[in-house]
């Protein structure tokens, strides 16, 4: 950046922004999100509490730096055929959501988000950007005669995504990662016995 571009003030020290992020990591993973205090991760950074509120307003907006900060890219699979990308996607969405960071953080966040608006706004566009595109990789295989014409791709998001998150919600074990084949084929073939004879 330019003399005349840089912000007033003195620059953001980036080992301290690390050192907080993994302060913070730390903190949540031993505490959980509502456990964990912003005092306690500034004082595991060796810092007082007015260094993480000049960085992030918020817990949550912290929580939500920390998980980007450790999460791996994670590009939407298009290999062609639209079954084998949503099993892909499905097993690498059964990995994450039962690591310890999506248990402790992020489910904790998002379950918090939802009764502060602020919150769950922030939360929605920060991970929106992934559900889009896996939203347009199928809208691409309903223009590609893979799915029905008709089908709302977000619909399709949400009812893979929902078995997943429902055993989440109330306390149960997510299915095994190897059961991500029979759940997309039970998606895409859906449950009703076929009418046709």
């Amino acid at each position: 950046m330019s003399e005349t571009g840089r912000r007033p003030g003195r620059p953001r020290d980036r080992r301290l922004d690390e050192a907080l992020l993994e302060a913070g990591l730390a903190a949540f993973l031993e505490s959980g999100y509502g456990g964990a205090s912003l005092a306690e991760i500034a004082r595991r950074a060796g810092v007082g509490t007015p260094a993480i509120y000049r960085r992030w307003p918020t817990k949550a907006d912290m929580a939500i730096d920390v998980v980007e900060h450790v999460s791996e890219p994670e590009p939407i699979p298009d290999t062609g055929s639209i079954r084998d990308d949503l099993v892909a996607f499905m097993k690498l969405r059964l990995r994450t959501w039962t690591t310890p960071l999506f248990r402790k953080v992020v489910l904790p966040m998002l379950m918090e988000g939802n009764r502060e608006g602020a919150v769950a706004s922030d939360i929605s566009v920060r991970f929106a950007e992934y559900r889009k595109a896996l939203e347009a990789r199928i809208g691409r295989s309903i223009e590609a005669g893979e799915l029905r014409a008709g089908i709302n791709p977000g619909r399709l998001v949400d009812l893979l995504m929902g078995t997943i998150v429902m055993p989440l919600l109330f306390f149960q074990e997510p299915p095994a990662v190897d059961q991500a084949d029979v759940i997309v084929d039970q998606v895409l073939s859906g449950f009703a016995v076929s009418r046709d004879r």
